[in-house]
């Protein structure tokens, strides 16, 4: 038995006779957008500019390309839930699009230097991550993409412990330092509860052990968390993530990559394996291996 295999590696696996299960555990990669009020970009307070880094990035062809199609784009970060609103699709690649919301919202190319600049500053955004190599190279066709329509990036990628350490640890996904910060995550699953879009969890001097990623306080997007965790109704709750998902996804203050189920292998002398997402190893009692 394995884990946590690359989607390049599958089809060998497979060719080997390993059963690859797909067990979706509440996980999706994507863009968290420092929207911090004091060490934010200013330029990303401007819905235009998030809504331009979705329609720049061509997310459907790399999930084809370099996850073999293996899964879809996310585009929420409670995708294949019944928590998200059914209605909402990912952005599509549209950089005509990208390019003309950055010019309402002020941003051209003045100098010809194929970069869009604002009040003599150059769009350039810090884009962190892990040292992970699928998310290098999303990195790597993310920075093609958003150039194509005028976006800089400044790519930065850290060891897995670095980049997760805690903010009195300085840590870079936590002490607000990069623009963008790439990686997966998931609610209380499957609950769809979470603390990283309260006000009260952004990190800070006085709340070191605070979890947010982006620094946002929206007091709206607040108040709609702190109802749904009282609510015990399941329609109720539903209604009230309905409009939490598309909230998020309209402010683009979350931009989804791709979906990141968890995937298991098993040779193929295994049998009466199931797995689930909420609970992997809940029928363990039932395996067996046949001679």
């Amino acid at each position: 038995m394995g884990t946590f295999f690359d989607w390049s590696t599958v089809p060998e696996l497979e060719a080997a006779g390993i059963t690859i299960l797909n067990s979706f555990s509440g996980y999706n990669e994507g863009w968290y957008i420092n929207m911090h009020a004091e060490k934010g970009n200013p330029a990303l307070k401007d819905v235009r500019v998030r809504q331009a880094l979705a329609y720049a990035f061509n997310r459907e062809k790399f999930v084809q390309d370099l996850l073999l199609g293996g899964t879809g784009v996310a585009a929420t970060d409670w995708d294949i839930s019944p928590w998200v609103d059914p209605t909402i699709t990912p952005y599509p690649y549209d950089p005509e699009k990208a390019k003309a919301l950055l010019a309402d919202a002020g941003w051209t190319d003045t100098n010809g230097d194929g970069t869009v600049d604002k009040d003599g500053v150059e769009l350039i955004l810090k884009y962190g991550t892990t040292d992970r190599e699928i998310r290098q190279d999303t990195q790597a066709v993310a920075q093609q993409d958003l150039a194509a329509v005028g976006i800089g990036t400044d790519l930065q990628s850290f060891d897995a412990d670095l980049f997760f350490s805690s903010y009195q640890d300085d840590g870079p996904s936590a002490n607000f330092s990069l623009d963008i910060i790439e990686y997966s995550d998931s609610s209380d699953f499957p609950d769809p509860n979470t603390s990283v879009w309260l006000c009260s969890d952004i990190p800070s001097d006085e709340n070191p052990a605070g979890a947010s990623p982006s620094g946002l306080c929206d007091e709206k997007l607040d108040g709609l968390f702190q109802l749904q965790s009282s609510q015990v109704d399941f329609n109720e709750r539903q209604q009230t993530m309905y409009e939490i998902t598309r909230y998020i996804f309209d402010q683009a203050y979350w931009i989804g990559i791709w979906q990141d189920p968890d995937l298991f292998g098993f040779s193929d002398r295994m049998i009466n394996v199931k797995m689930s997402g909420a609970t992997p190893f809940f029928n363990i009692a039932e395996w067996d291996i046949t001679q």
